[in-house]
């Protein structure tokens, strides 16, 4: 059989363990017999996965700061900004979509695009709508509702209260104004 046909099955193999599709001996069963019992061992799986999800995460973090510094720091047209931190908030959301199976993982991204949008949202009213504060409680309710509307769809209770506190001060600061 040639070797990718071995590998596919093997991933596939992989799958139906991890989905618990069929019992795990079952598995290891088939996963001996297509490596001929000397190629996979789940421990160097594992250590793959952990490297992965490790890099995934340093790069996550990375590009919080990368998106100040591109903010803040340069030159940059307001146009490609808009771009670079959109493309940012959406990396972060598919890598969050793409581990959504992890429990600690994919919070986390999506904390980094909630924050990222943040920024985004706070440089758009900077800049298309100088600094105008109606626009800018709206662009903050928006991104509030946003965090409501994601605790509450994926159970993540910090987004929900973030969301709910956001208005709250919002709402205050806009009967002050």
């Amino acid at each position: 059989m040639k070797q990718t046909k071995k590998d596919i099955i093997i991933q596939e193999i992989l799958l139906w363990k991890d989905n618990q599709m069929l019992p795990p001996h079952y598995c290891d069963y088939l996963l001996a017999l297509y490596t001929q019992g000397t190629e996979f061992t789940e421990a160097g799986r594992r250590a793959r996965l952990k490297r992965i999800h490790m890099s995934t995460a340093l790069l996550a973090l990375l590009l919080l700061p990368v998106a100040v510094c591109i903010l803040y720091f340069t030159e940059l047209s307001f146009l490609l900004q808009t771009v670079i931190l959109t493309s940012f908030v959406g990396s972060l959301l598919l890598l969050a979509i793409y581990f959504s199976r992890q429990k600690v993982l994919a919070p986390m991204l999506f904390l980094g695009a909630a924050v990222l949008l943040l920024l985004l949202s706070l440089e758009l009213n900077t800049r298309i709508f100088h600094d105008h504060p109606y626009t800018l409680y709206g662009l903050l309710a928006v991104n509030c509702l946003l965090w409501i509307f994601t605790g509450v769809k994926l159970k993540l209770f910090y987004f929900s209260i973030s969301g709910g506190l956001g208005l709250i001060v919002l709402l205050f600061f806009w009967l002050q104004y």
